[in-house]
């Protein structure tokens, strides 16, 4: 019985080193996986904002939104120029392949900026051309409150993104607008 207890403490006493050990090493490099996730999506948002603007993660509760992955406040001189969402949908190619793209909302109530980032779930010449630049061109600079046209052949890949859009619009116009 003695050995019993010996061993059940020693494994105690080892579950809980480790468990200590793993805590420690996730608090130090938690920081550094966020800065490298954020100069990887910063390679996608300069796509959008260009003029030299400054990206920061928004803390934001999106509860609500389930295709909003993330929004990025756009900045530059210190002042909001607009907000990034990035957003992921599930389109005809199912969820195991959700649409992933961002949306730019600038401050003046238009769309700034549309860019696919994985399509590649979707059938190739069908549910792909909500990646091509026609789609993008009915969607950037129209004002918010203008519909987006859906892609004839695509209805439902290019009827989730637009889905998409409105969730990044509704939560933009609650929490920013």
């Amino acid at each position: 019985m003695k050995k019993i207890i010996t061993l059940a403490l020693f494994l105690a006493v080892v579950a809980g080193l480790s468990g200590a050990a793993l805590s420690f090493v996730y608090e130090m490099t938690d920081p550094i996986i966020q800065e490298a996730k954020i100069a990887s999506e910063k390679e996608n948002l300069v796509k959008i904002y260009t003029a030299g603007e400054e990206f920061k993660a928004v803390e934001t509760n999106l509860a609500d939104y389930p295709a909003i992955e993330g929004v990025y406040e756009a900045s530059s001189g210190g002042s909001a120029k607009g907000y990034v969402y990035k957003c992921s949908v599930v389109g005809y190619g199912g969820a195991g392949t959700p649409i992933k793209f961002l949306i730019a909302l600038d401050q003046d109530g238009t769309y700034k900026g549309f860019e696919t980032l994985d399509i590649s779930g979707e059938t190739p010449n069908f549910g792909s051309k909500v990646g091509d630049p026609e789609f993008k061109s009915g969607i950037v600079g129209k004002n918010i409150g203008d519909g987006i046209d859906t892609i004839s052949g695509a209805t439902i890949s290019s009827s989730a993104v637009v889905d998409g859009i409105s969730q990044a619009v509704a939560h933009y116009e609650a929490n920013f607008k």
